[in-house]
C-alpha cells in the first residue's frame, strides 16, 4: 500500500488540521470522498490522531424525523459539553453527483456553532445507507478532535446494515403507524440496534408501537444473557423525550466501555478494514496477471445462455491462481 506523499497533502494542509482549520478537515473529508487513491496516504496519517470518538449511527425507515432526532440530540450534547460530528448521508444528485439535500438546509440550528461540524455525504454508489466514504470522513473527524460522531443514514430496510459495521451503537428511530414495517425489518436491523426510539410520540398509535416492538423482544427473551434494549418516546421537532434520549446515550456508552464493546468494535473494524484492502489488492493483481475480466464478462455471457452452472468455471480459476502463486514462489 503507498503511503509515500502526495503533492495534492502539502506539509501545510495536514498542520492547518492539527492546528484545528475547519477548512483542511472538510479538504481531507472532501479528498477521501474523491480520491480513492490517496486513502491510503491520509488514513496513515490519520490514525495516530484519533482520540477514540463514539460514533453513533441513526437510522430507521424514510420518514421518521431522523435529521429531526440528529438536530435535537445535538442540542442535547452541546448543553453538556460535548463537541459533535455530523455526517448526514443524502441521496446522489443526479446532477451534480453530490448530496441531494447538503448542509444548507440540514440542521440550520447548529451552523456558526464551532463545537458542531456539519457534513452531507452523497450515498452514490453505497447500497447500505451509507457513502462509501463515510467511515473514512468519521476517522477525519476523530482526529480532529470531536467526542461524538453522529452518523445520519439514508432510509434503511433490513438487508442494509452497513450503519452497524461503521458505529459504536445504533439507535433505532420508528414512528406511529409503522407496525407493518417493524415486521419488515425484524429479521435485520431491528436486531441490531441498541437503542429504540419512537419518534412523533404526539401523534395518534404510540402505544401500539410500543406494544408491537415489546412483544418482539419478548421473543427474544428466552435467549441467554439477553437484556432488552431502551424503548424510549420523543417528539424531537419540539425536543420532548429529547433530553431522557441523551441521558440513555450517554449511559449506553459507559456501559459498552465498561464492558470492553467499545474497544471491540474498534478491533472488528480494523480487522474488516485490513481484509478489505487484501481483497482489492488481489483482485487488482489477478486482473493484471491475466487479463481476467474480459474473460470472466464472456463466460458469464456464455453461461447465461447455456444454462450451465458456473462452477467448473470457478474452479479452473482457482487452479491457475494456485499455479499463479507456485509460479510466483519458484521465481
Amino acid at each position: 500500500m503507498n503511503t509515500q506523499p502526495s503533492r495534492v497533502l502539502s506539509p501545510e494542509l495536514w498542520e492547518q488540521f492539527r492546528q484545528g482549520s475547519r477548512i483542511a478537515c472538510a479538504r481531507l473529508v472532501s479528498l477521501l470522498e474523491n480520491r480513492p487513491d490517496l486513502h491510503p496516504e491520509i488514513r496513515h496519517r490519520l490514525f495516530p490522531l484519533q482520540r477514540g470518538a463514539v460514533r453513533i449511527g441513526i437510522t430507521g425507515p424514510p420518514g421518521v424525523g431522523k435529521s429531526t432526532v440528529t438536530s435535537a440530540l445535538t442540542r442535547q450534547a452541546r448543553v453538556a459539553g460535548h463537541t459533535l460530528a455530523v455526517i448526514a448521508v443524502d441521496p446522489t444528485s443526479p446532477f451534480s453527483g453530490g448530496a441531494f439535500l447538503g448542509d444548507r438546509i440540514r440542521m440550520q440550528d447548529h451552523i456558526g456553532d464551532p463545537g458542531v461540524f456539519i457534513r452531507s455525504l452523497a450515498s452514490r454508489d453505497g447500497h447500505g445507507g451509507l457513502s462509501p466514504a463515510t467511515p473514512y470522513a468519521a476517522e477525519v473527524f476523530d482526529a480532529f478532535g470531536m467526542d461524538w460522531i453522529l452518523i445520519e443514514t439514508v432510509g434503511v430496510g433490513q438487508a442494509e446494515l452497513d450503519v452497524l459495521n461503521c458505529v459504536d451503537i445504533v439507535i433505532l428511530v420508528l414512528q406511529p403507524g409503522t407496525g407493518d414495517i417493524i415486521q419488515a425489518l425484524k429479521a435485520g436491523i431491528m436486531e441490531a440496534g441498541d437503542i429504540f426510539l419512537i419518534n412523533k410520540a404526539d401523534q395518534p398509535g404510540v402505544d401500539m408501537v410500543l406494544d408491537s416492538l415489546r412483544f418482539i423482544f419478548q421473543m427474544d427473551a428466552h435467549r441467554p444473557g439477553y437484556v432488552p434494549p431502551p424503548l424510549l418516546t420523543a417528539a424531537a421537532h419540539t425536543g420532548t423525550g429529547m433530553s431522557e434520549v441523551f441521558e440513555t446515550v450517554e449511559q449506553v456508552i459507559a456501559k459498552f466501555r465498561r464492558e470492553g464493546r467499545l474497544r471491540e468494535k474498534r478491533r472488528q473494524r480494523l480487522e474488516q478494514d485490513i481484509r478489505e484492502y487484501i481483497q482489492q489488492e488481489l483482485w487488482h493483481r489477478y486482473l493484471q496477471l491475466t487479463d481476467a475480466q474480459p474473460e470472466i464478462t464472456r463466460v458469464a455471457r456464455e453461461l447465461t445462455d447455456s444454462g450451465r452452472s458456473p462452477f467448473p468455471y470457478i474452479e479452473q480459476l482457482k487452479s491457475r491462481i494456485r499455479m499463479e502463486r507456485n509460479h510466483d514462489q519458484e521465481s
